[in-house]
């Protein structure tokens, strides 16, 4: 207890509250924001420092966004919303400039704890009565809609089933990182308790009743496999494929697919139809449901499709700063999957990690959540610092007394988006006529 302890007074502030994301979800929340928010001012207005990377293209481009819809709306509510990126922006830079290397190797081990715990308390909250108070601040209630009476999923310590599976999804990406790690170490005395939480997670995941979940999960095992033994991934790719209609079978929920299938499609129109009636800067992930309960009558809390919501929520702006964030990403990892051979094992939890993200956003949006949207930005900011060395940062330092770091850098980013808009604006108008 007292080796644990110490441990844990190990950790910096930013590990401790990512800790009680799981624990104590609005603590932790609450935390993360006022840290985030305290770092941005200390950097920009002390240090007059601004770190220009693609990343903080992306994060400026949702601010704008954001701002830009509650001046259209006149709702002040939406600001509310500029202020979650400005804490999601300033953990993005305390990760790349003031915190330890350690952090992703202990980022590593917390999401894993988060992911046996939300089992854990998942099951106490079925089979133990908890106080709602207690239970809100726990993350074990049903948040944004009525709870159905028999209602089965597992909902974890992340408010709703679909969000949950996404901690248990990065849990498992990092787990089977260390079990490549010991593998090729040969440290197999280690596969003795990595393999029953790989269970446990797995079993998790399936007990979510996430379908998109359960698929992604597949996706994982896969790339695992793919990373372990190439032969071995085509052999398992093919019989994958020859018992597909069985993995249909077990998958959960399976009976509700085709329905489920309808409504995902009708969400997605609509979506997009919001985003076409704003197409600048969205309306918001606070003004999604309230325009789709003016439009079709009913409340939806977001797109259910991670690409979709990014154009919808934060307009055109926002929408292609994430397509350009996610080209360059991928053109790091293929960089690094190519030509690097070092510090392997944190290459494999990036590279079984990030694909979650767009995998469980293909039908869902999990990152809607203040609490997945932080842990996904420290994991973005950890893969950031990591391939750093490719040069995609540019740390801009100014003398005392002058703010052409902050203001300069970031009119060059609106100038820039305004060229692109532009552009795009031209090639439309000429497309048409």
């Amino acid at each position: 207890m007292k080796k644990l302890m110490q441990f844990y007074k190990n950790f910096s502030l930013v590990e401790k509250s990512a800790l009680l994301c799981f624990l104590l979800p609005p603590v932790g929340i609450s935390l993360l924001l006022i840290i985030g928010l305290r770092t941005l001012y200390t950097q920009w207005f002390t240090n007059k420092r601004f770190i220009y990377s693609f990343s903080s293209y992306f994060f400026l481009c949702l601010l704008i966004s954001t701002i830009g819809a509650a001046l259209l709306f006149r709702n002040i509510l939406f600001l509310l919303v500029s202020i979650m990126i400005l804490g999601y922006w300033g953990i993005y830079c305390r990760i790349l400039v003031t915190e330890k290397g350690q952090l992703f190797q202990r980022f590593r081990m917390i999401i894993i704890f988060g992911g046996v715990y939300s089992c854990v308390i998942g099951w106490i909250s079925k089979w133990f009565f908890i106080p709602k108070i207690v239970g809100y601040l726990l993350g074990t209630v049903l948040y944004g809609e009525v709870e159905p009476k028999n209602f089965n999923r597992l909902i974890g310590c992340a408010y709703n089933p679909n969000f949950t599976v996404f901690i248990l999804l990065i849990a498992i990406s990092f787990l089977f990182a260390s079990l490549l790690s010991s593998l090729e170490r040969k440290h197999y005395i280690s596969l003795a308790w990595q393999l029953p939480i790989q269970l446990l997670l797995s079993y998790g995941i399936y007990l979510t009743g996430s379908r998109a979940g359960f698929a992604t999960m597949i996706l994982i095992y896969l790339l695992f496999i793919f990373r372990l033994n190439r032969i071995f991934f085509f052999v398992c790719t093919i019989f994958g494929l020859f018992f597909s209609k069985w993995l249909l079978y077990i998958m959960p929920r399976a009976d509700s697919v085709i329905q489920a299938g309808h409504k995902r499609l009708d969400i997605w129109k609509n979506a997009y139809t919001i985003w076409k009636n704003h197409p600048f800067f969205g309306v918001t992930p606070i003004g999604f449901g309230q325009e789709y309960v003016i439009q079709y009558g009913h409340f939806i809390p977001h797109a259910h499709n991670l690409l979709l919501g990014m154009f919808a929520e934060y307009g055109t702006l926002g929408g292609l700063a994430f397509i350009t964030l996610i080209s360059i990403n991928i053109v790091k990892c293929i960089h690094l999957f190519l030509f690097e051979r070092s510090k392997k094992c944190f290459f494999n939890s990036f590279l079984l990690g990030l694909p979650i993200i767009l995998f469980t956003g293909v039908f869902d949006e999990p990152v809607f959540s203040p609490q997945i949207g932080f842990l996904t930005v420290i994991l973005l900011g950890c893969w950031d610092r990591y391939s750093k060395r490719m040069q995609f940062n540019i740390e801009i330092s100014v003398i005392q007394g002058k703010f052409i770091s902050v203001y300069g850098s970031t009119a060059r980013l609106v100038v820039s988006s305004y060229m692109i808009l532009h552009y795009l604006k031209s090639k439309f108008i000429s497309n048409k006529y």
